[in-house]
């Protein structure tokens, strides 16, 4: 998810507020037990607002012991229980399970205190495997949100996620799960392949992970190797597309005023995150990309997922603006001299690079979002702000032209720009009283006197910019590289990170910094 930050890149500097901070575990390929396809049917009620669901999982128990019960996450109804609490407009959203069956066999199942989780009496010994459907009914909520729909251009707009029900994952001899966590994420899941058959009215245009095809309303998405799924449809969309490193990256959006400049700054925007970001990376893994405009809410610039993006559209979209807060306006307000501004042109462009960006972290090297935020959103926040954001580009010399600041975003003020980033790195380095600043906790437990927020984006990007100027570009990259490539398709963890950093970089100054930002009592 990218969240909007007060951290701007300026004419002659970079916001100083950037670096504001005065044992070897394997990660596994995948969870001992396992689902290795999914097979949905999804039903969707535009005038009901309602999704009629049938998802069949392929179980595959792969531990050294015999379960007697399958953890099923139907995440749907944490969100729509956080939602109720919090908005009086979703009271009549409501989920519920139908019925779980094996082989048309119904099976029992509990809760618990948590009703996300369904415990399904169903013994699966070792090296057996089974299928199992879900038969559930979800409202979908009115609200601008990663699930939800809105009414947009006198048509609608639906954002279908974290709403599918999935498997839990099981590591270490036990089922892994989160709360529901509205401000970010709780995924923990594994990479498996999607076959989904989606009805929607013909008038709806769909946008999911993976590839697609439709024809008289049945959309067929097929999404191999991916750790999640999200569909996005409305009967409003325009679709432009362009080819980038041999990716096709179609852009659904909204007609108005401002669309055409839209379109062309998003796009602009994804070729070239695509190009510096595999470049510096490594290969992006799938065919296709979707970003699809939306209404995402207060001070939420997009959300990520395997194949797809949503992007916010509130700066473009007719009779909407996105709302900041009193503090982080006031915080921009002090800021006069900034390359991008704060207009919704620059906002655009940093929006849609960071969740490409997830692309490669969180979608193909995966992580523990709700105990390790960090390595998803910190390195992403890095990728967005000091990768992307420091080179001179087509894109964001567009967005500066359409905000009339071109004098401002010159390859000079660049140049200025990441000598004094590293200047501030080094600053870093050499005071020995820098308080620490611990960045891999989860979400429930961040640092006292530091939100979450500012733990996993502000802290992670942070230590990756000082990381990066301690070893030296070239060694951080090669390290990136390769953890990228290790991680493929895996779940990694803060460890698996730095073993793969000390195997560039061991040196006194490089732990230093280690020890500054990462907390040991959390490592596993």
């Amino acid at each position: 998810m990218k969240k909007i930050s007060t951290l701007l890149l300026t004419g002659a500097t970079m916001v100083s507020t950037l670096f504001l901070f005065s044992s070897h575990v394997q990660a596994d390929a995948d969870p001992e037990i396992r689902a290795t396809d999914y097979e949905m049917q999804l039903k969707l009620n535009t005038r009901k607002n309602q999704l009629t669901e049938k998802v069949t999982m392929h179980i595959v128990n792969n531990s050294e012991k015999s379960v007697n019960n399958l953890l099923v996450r139907n995440i749907a109804y944490g969100v729509l229980n956080y939602d109720h609490k919090h908005f009086k407009n979703t009271k009549n959203a409501t989920t519920k399970v139908k019925n779980i069956t094996a082989n048309g066999e119904k099976l029992s199942y509990s809760t618990g205190k948590d009703r996300s989780n369904l415990f399904v009496n169903k013994k699966l010994d070792v090296g057996q495997s089974t299928n199992i459907t879900v038969n559930v009914v979800t409202g979908i909520p009115k609200r601008k949100d990663r699930f939800g729909y809105q009414n947009i251009n006198h048509g609608k707009v639906y954002n279908l996620s974290f709403c599918f029900p999935y498997l839990s994952d099981f590591r270490n001899g036990k089922w892994n799960y989160h709360p529901y966590y509205d401000s970010g994420e709780n995924r923990n899941t594994a990479v498996s392949n999607f076959h989904v058959s989606f009805f929607a009215p013909k008038s709806y245009k769909v946008a999911a992970s993976g590839q697609n095809k439709t024809k008289n309303g049945k959309t067929t998405i097929t999404a191999k190797n991916m750790r999640d799924l999200a569909i996005v449809t409305s009967n409003k969309f325009k679709i432009d597309h362009i080819y980038t490193n041999g990716v096709k990256v179609n852009n659904y959006y909204f007609s108005g005023k401002n669309s055409k400049n839209y379109n062309k700054l998003a796009l602009l925007t994804a070729k070239d995150s695509f190009n510096i970001f595999t470049k510096k990376i490594g290969l992006y893994p799938y065919k296709e990309l979707d970003m699809t405009e939306g209404l995402l809410g207060k001070d939420t610039g997009g959300m990520e997922y395997p194949g797809l993006v949503m992007i916010d559209g509130s700066n473009f979209v007719k009779n909407s603006t996105k709302k900041h807060s009193k503090a982080k306006k006031a915080a921009k307000k002090k800021t006069t001299e900034s390359i991008s501004g704060t207009s919704k042109y620059s906002d655009l462009t940093e929006d849609v690079s960071h969740e490409i960006g997830h692309q490669w972290f969180y979608a193909t090297v995966g992580n523990d979002e709700y105990m390790e935020p960090w390595l998803d959103e910190g390195l992403t926040s890095f990728l967005e702000n000091n990768v992307y954001g420091l080179t001179y580009t087509k894109s964001k010399a567009l967005a500066a032209k359409l905000e009339h600041s071109s004098k401002y975003y010159t390859r000079k003020n660049i140049t200025k720009a990441n000598k004094l980033v590293a200047e501030l790195a080094k600053k870093f380095i050499h005071d020995p009283k820098q308080k620490a600043y611990f960045i891999n906790r989860p979400v429930n437990n961040p640092p006292k006197g530091v939100d979450t927020d500012e733990m996993a984006y502000e802290g992670g990007s942070s230590f990756s910019v000082i990381l990066m100027e301690t070893m030296g570009k070239k060694k951080f990259f090669n390290a990136l590289r390769e953890y990228y490539e290790t991680y493929r398709f895996k779940q990694a963890t803060t460890q698996d990170f730095l073993n793969i950093i000390h195997k560039y970089d061991n040196s006194e100054k490089v732990n230093y910094v280690i020890k500054k930002f990462i907390d040991p009592n959390y490592l596993k």
